[in-house]
């Protein structure tokens, strides 16, 4: 009896969850630490089932595990990672979930065989990898994203056009690329101060993300190669009418004025388009394509679209 009256004391003094259930899974030891952060007491949990304490929100992986230990003498440790759920259980300080792993294992209490029920709280862990996590995956989107405009940059530019250029060699589905090389921006920039030509680019970014989701409900991709360059991807192309019929109506939404601290800024677009696989089977062949196409476009007298001289 002293050594059973040792050992309850030492659990007593542990920052960690201590359930003892007999093979019935009825409450043998229910220690502090569990009490405290279920809000119920030794005396109201002793002699009941788990299933009832925790009015039957146990997951059934603990429920397998705990059958396992009685009927096989079998330990398992049940990890937060894949089963985030095991019990019900809420942080004191503010009652958000508190995050736990439980290791269930075979012992003898009360000349009784029985499940002793370990519940680490790993809340922090958790907590920990969720920050790594978010911080990994800005560190992967300011990789990929321009800085200024927020649009893809010419990394994630190529990884997607290559993507499209293989899928469109497997189904024969054409898309177009199109070059977009702004019309009096450096006009704007040096007039007005590079403060302003960054709030020109950014607003022209967005009109340039919004017309192509609209035109490609959510499939196409807009990006900035730098300065005043910008390129779209239009997937899904039927014609090069179709896409010249897109450009055009870009040069229409980004030459609309642009108004900052009182002034209307006001700039023009021209664009080279190239079709896949036309003007190209790859992404260099397309990109020179556009690009030729909206130099043409530029010599023509700006603010207009072109399509590549090869279609």
């Amino acid at each position: 009896m002293p050594l059973q009256q040792d050992f309850k004391n030492l659990i007593n003094l542990l920052d960690t969850g201590i359930i003892v259930v007999n093979a019935a899974q009825q409450i043998l030891l229910w220690n502090p630490f569990i009490a405290r952060i279920t809000g119920i007491s030794e005396n109201l949990a002793l002699g009941h089932s788990l299933d009832a304490i925790f009015n039957g929100s146990i997951d059934p992986a603990l429920t397998d595990a705990i059958e396992q230990c009685s009927e096989m003498k079998l330990s398992r440790r049940l990890s937060q990672q894949l089963h985030p759920a095991l019990l019900p259980l809420v942080q004191l300080n503010n009652e958000q979930t508190l995050h736990h792993s439980i290791l269930v294992q075979p012992v003898v209490y009360q000349e009784q065989t029985a499940c002793l029920l370990q519940i680490s709280d790993v809340t922090s862990t958790v907590k920990r990898e969720q920050h790594l996590r978010a911080a990994m995956e800005q560190i992967r989107y300011l990789a990929q994203h321009d800085s200024l405009t927020g649009l893809a940059n010419r990394s994630l530019l190529v990884l997607e056009l290559q993507k499209l250029c293989d899928l469109a060699a497997k189904t024969q589905q054409p898309f177009a690329l199109l070059f977009v090389d702004l019309d009096g921006f450096k006009l704007v920039n040096d007039r007005y101060g590079h403060e302003a030509g960054d709030f020109v680019l950014k607003g022209l970014a967005e009109r340039l993300k919004n017309a192509l989701t609209h035109f490609s409900e959510g499939l196409g991709l807009a990006a900035r190669l730098g300065g005043d360059e910008m390129v779209a991807l239009l997937p899904n192309i039927t014609s090069s009418d179709q896409a010249l019929d897109f450009a055009n109506h870009l040069c229409e939404v980004l030459a609309q004025p642009i108004n900052w601290q009182e002034q209307s800024l006001q700039v023009g677009a021209s664009i080279g388009i190239a079709l896949w696989p036309k003007q190209g089977e790859s992404p260099k062949a397309l990109m020179k394509s556009a690009d030729n196409a909206m130099y043409l476009a530029k010599a023509r007298g700006k603010g207009q679209a072109m399509r590549a001289l090869n279609t």
